[in-house]
């Protein structure tokens, strides 16, 4: 909600248009459909994540590191 001050005389308009929702109301919980978005979108990232390769267990991370660390300086 905004407040408007009329600088002439000094007194506060009030704005009935941009009445709107707050964020207490919008997070309040009350659309479930919303909600149900929410846990396929997770779901979905969840099934999307790979897993680990087989070859990629039996790096040698020590190794990987030494060699990183040398080429940056």
């Amino acid at each position: 909600m905004g407040i408007v001050m009329n600088m002439s005389s000094y007194e506060i308009e009030q704005n009935p248009v941009e009445e709107e929702y707050g964020d207490e109301v919008m997070f309040a919980g009350w659309n479930p459909a919303v909600a149900l978005l929410h846990q396929q979108a997770v779901a979905e990232s969840a099934d999307r994540q790979a897993a680990m390769p087989a070859d990629l267990a039996t790096v040698d991370a020590e190794s990987f590191l030494r060699k990183m660390y040398a080429y940056q300086r």
